[in-house]
């Protein structure tokens, strides 16, 4: 298909270009530079998208025309029933586990999240000019559609996912529960801690359908995360008394903050500071994990693992290496390993998804 789609657009470019040269050499006179950057080069670029796009749907109604003569047959031994229709593509939310059913003639159009198909024959990228394996994840913003002798499933493995559907089809499965989010799938090492995290009202999304798991975390963050753990009790909140030179009042942390100080569960970055907007390392989020059980749960904590077995134990900060130790050995944190050598990484930033992690890990283990 995309051997097709761009000559065409290079020949519609080429022939407005031909035409604008030919007009610079009549008597209108020379055609200026400004013209050609902020008004010709456009005007083609655009005439030439759209005559690509144009061919893309006559080449996708034409297709489908042909199939829909099929439409219908018994293919493969299963037999589908057209419990639903849709008349044409446009947008419908899925979510997270939903499996749709699609037999010959009909089309999809993936648009946003992770949707894989598996079928028993033959499923084309319209978009591409290709057939598409089974098993294969869609590409967001190309069409499918279903050949002859042929039953689709298409499984939604993201928390939520938009794609559109056209022809009969039914849908099993589904689970509208799950965190519904375009960035969270069921293959992430991330999906079950975000999962958790998100049901547990601990955090909320970056936006409606983006949890941003790569997406740094600071240390204001992580006390509001904290009060949410402890039931955000909101009398505790009204009563601390506490002042920090750079916590400004008004700040929408500001609350957090002063309860995680007047609860001792994070002492501050020393001098009356807190540094709000620091990102949080691996190892502050495990002191303060590590004082959120001791000094506001109450609870009395193990002395922890030896660990020499890791590489870089030696880059644990002095007031950080009883609390790394306790939570590595209640499987809070837990190493990686590289080339064969443990590591703790406690001096990188952590990110969203990690420290999801490491508050699910804490929440079913020791609170």
């Amino acid at each position: 298909m995309k051997k097709i789609l761009r000559p065409l657009g290079l020949i519609l470019a080429f022939v407005l270009l031909t035409a604008g040269a030919y007009a610079a050499v009549s008597g209108d006179g020379p055609v200026s530079l400004s013209y050609l950057v902020d008004t010709f080069f456009p005007q083609a670029e655009k005439a030439g998208t759209d005559a690509a796009y144009q061919a893309l749907e006559d080449t996708y109604d034409a297709a489908k025309s042909t199939l829909d003569q099929v439409h219908g047959q018994v293919t493969g031994g299963e037999s589908v029933s057209s419990g639903l229709y849709s008349a044409d593509l446009q947008r419908r939310e899925w979510y997270d586990g939903q499996s749709l059913t699609l037999t010959t003639g009909c089309g999809a159009l993936m648009l946003e999240g992770s949707v894989v198909v598996d079928h028993n024959g033959a499923v084309v990228d319209v978009t591409a000019g290709t057939e598409v394996a089974s098993g294969t994840a869609l590409t967001p913003n190309h069409r499918y559609l279903v050949g002859e002798e042929t039953v689709a499933h298409l499984t939604v493995q993201s928390g939520y996912a938009a794609m559109g559907v056209q022809g009969s089809y039914t849908v099993q499965g589904g689970n509208e529960s799950a965190a519904p989010f375009l960035d969270v799938k069921r293959s992430d090492w991330f999906y079950a801690p975000v999962n958790y995290v998100y049901s547990s009202k601990l955090f909320s999304g970056m936006s409606e359908h983006t949890f941003g798991p790569g997406e740094p975390m600071t240390r204001a963050m992580l006390t509001t995360v904290l009060y949410q753990l402890a039931g955000a009790p909101a009398g505790e909140m009204a009563g601390a008394d506490v002042t920090l030179t750079d916590v400004s009042d008004s700040a929408w942390y500001a609350p957090y903050v002063k309860w995680a100080v007047s609860q001792g569960v994070t002492a501050g970055t020393g001098d009356g500071t807190f540094s709000p907007d620091r990102q949080v390392t691996r190892e502050q989020v495990v002191v303060m994990l590590h004082s959120f059980a001791k000094n506001y749960l109450g609870r009395t904590l193990s002395p922890g693992a030896d660990l020499s077995a890791y590489q870089d134990q030696g880059k644990v900060s002095d007031w950080a290496r009883e609390a790394m130790a306790w939570a590595v050995a209640e499987g809070v944190v837990t190493g990686s390993s590289d080339a064969g050598a443990l590591t703790l990484n406690p001096q990188y930033n952590a990110n969203r998804a990690e420290v999801a992690t490491m508050l699910r890990s804490f929440a079913e283990k020791i609170s």
